[in-house]
């Protein structure tokens, strides 16, 4: 009896071993999913990690479902597969009651960059996060991407950590109407932590966010080729430093402003409002005159908000501080956006809605990369 016992473990240690190969995973007993094969692809349906010391593959749609954890380790670099063919656009999501634990370093950065032989703005789509916090879109929202569902009542909902994250080379198409951003935060909680993230090379917006209260710290977009900042739908968090510089974009959309900032298009009233409170601010234009409809803030449809220490440069066919629609325009006027300072900027923009101040540092060092933007140079990818 111990001779079969005995036989009858190497037997199922060996059966184990061949499903770990197949399924990448250690073990057929709904284990950990580790990707082994350097994949990443489909649902991901329960938790997962995603190993330092090698680069991965990002294949696909890609969906952190319902009830799982997606791990990444720091220092780890994913490379999302180039496809021209929209239904099949490499992307990372976490629906809403997923979680992602994305927290790298400074020195050991997480990167999602294109895996293109030549890299290049749009040849991915991006990072879409989900989740339960408030939206006046209301509860159970549907987002432009695949569907994805979206919103609650729970404005401390934790959908996990983004930490010294970069994101390059992303904003391929969802459909024939509509890009991903780089990063878009639909109805995410406060319970989230999103701090150090760095934008590289994106056709489409740098960051979005579709209500929720997730708060956020050390934002940088270079290269945005629309909006660096853009929000809707009722988001109420609050970010400190914010650096943005869409002067070295490739290409650009006549509109594309520093901040295009909105609560509801239909019923600009319609609760939650978006109310966002925003400090040290450096916002960078592309100092061309094609750039017909540009701002550097164009605050629009409803939205309130506080926004405090402006470095402003170089909208040279567009204006600076934009407000506009009765609840917006009032709003700004009342609560004025503050310490704005204007740098190759003709037209400052709506009257009476911000206060000038020559002094002003941005982000920190005025047009100047601030110091906590810097951590991520040398682990940029070479276009």
């Amino acid at each position: 009896m111990k001779k079969l016992f005995l036989s009858m473990m190497v037997i199922a240690t060996m059966f184990a071993s061949c499903s770990s190969d197949d399924d990448n995973n250690p073990g057929p007993d709904g284990g950990e999913i580790t990707f082994e094969d350097g994949i990443i692809s489909g649902n991901i349906d329960r938790n997962a990690r995603v190993t330092a010391g090698r680069t991965y593959t990002l294949r696909g749609p890609v969906y952190v479902k319902s009830g799982a954890t997606l791990t990444i380790e720091p220092g780890v670099r994913i490379e999302a597969e180039y496809s021209e063919n929209v239904t099949n656009v490499a992307f990372l999501a976490v629906e809403r009651g997923a979680m992602i634990n994305a927290a790298g370093t400074a020195e050991n950065p997480i990167v999602f960059t294109s895996g293109a032989a030549t890299p290049a703005a749009g040849q991915w789509g991006g990072i879409v996060i989900c989740g339960n916090a408030g939206t006046n879109k209301g509860a159970n929202a549907q987002a432009e991407v695949a569907g994805l569902i979206y919103g609650g009542n729970n404005n401390t909902d934790n959908s996990g950590v983004l930490s010294h994250i970069i994101i390059e080379y992303s904003g391929n198409k969802i459909n024939d109407e509509s890009e991903f951003n780089a990063l878009t935060l639909y109805a995410v909680g406060n319970g989230t932590t999103v701090n150090n993230i760095f934008i590289n090379q994106v056709s489409d917006d740098g960051v979005e966010w579709f209500g929720g209260s997730v708060n956020a710290e050390n934002l940088t977009v270079i290269g945005s080729q629309d909006d660096s900042f853009d929000w809707a739908e009722g988001w109420n968090g609050r970010v400190t430093n914010l650096y943005a510089d869409q002067s070295a974009a490739t290409t650009y959309s006549s509109d594309s402003r520093g901040i295009e900032a909105d609560s509801n298009q239909d019923n600009p009233t319609l609760a939650p409002v978006s109310s966002p409170t925003l400090t040290n601010l450096t916002l960078i234009g592309r100092n061309s005159t094609s750039v017909t409809s540009e701002a550097g803030m164009m605050l629009r449809r409803g939205t309130l908000g506080s926004i405090t220490n402006v470095y402003l440069k170089d909208f040279i066919a567009g204006e600076g501080v934009v407000a506009s629609g009765a609840e917006s325009l009032a709003h700004f006027q009342a609560n004025k956006v503050k310490q704005v300072r204007f740098d190759n900027v003709p037209n400052k923009g709506t009257a009476g809605t911000y206060e000038e101040d020559p002094n002003a540092t941005g982000a920190g060092n005025g047009a100047a990369r601030p110091n906590w933007s810097t951590w991520a140079e040398s682990h940029l990818t070479a276009n």
